[in-house]
């Protein structure tokens, strides 16, 4: 019973927040900037551009992941709150992908 929760609520939070934060560091600067590609059906061209937002969008997911996660092990009792914070944090990670998309989509092509 512990396990499944411990790995639910600890491990994986952790895991993708230290996912994120390398991924943010790769993309912000500049090494690898072909990770803006990565889990977007049909990037447009040009969406290496946005490296730097993306870099962002990351380190303000994984932010909001340690902060639900350290302030579910602080105070356990209050567990109802912080889970949505973690969902809070995928809406904004989601917005900050849907505006880059539609940003590119605007621009005239050369």
């Amino acid at each position: 019973m512990y396990i499944p929760t411990l790995l639910l609520f600890v491990i994986a939070p952790a895991a993708m927040a230290a996912f994120l934060l390398w991924r943010a560091y790769q993309m912000g600067t500049g090494k690898r900037v072909e990770l803006t590609r990565q889990w977007i059906v049909r990037p447009p061209e040009g969406i290496e551009g946005c490296a730097r937002l993306f870099a962002w969008r990351d380190l303000l997911f994984a932010a909001s992941l340690l902060l639900a996660l350290g302030l579910l092990l602080c105070l356990p009792h209050y567990a109802a709150a912080w889970i949505p914070l973690m969902a809070l944090g995928g809406f904004v990670h989601q917005g900050f992908t849907g505006y880059a998309l539609a940003r590119l989509r605007k621009k005239p092509p050369r």
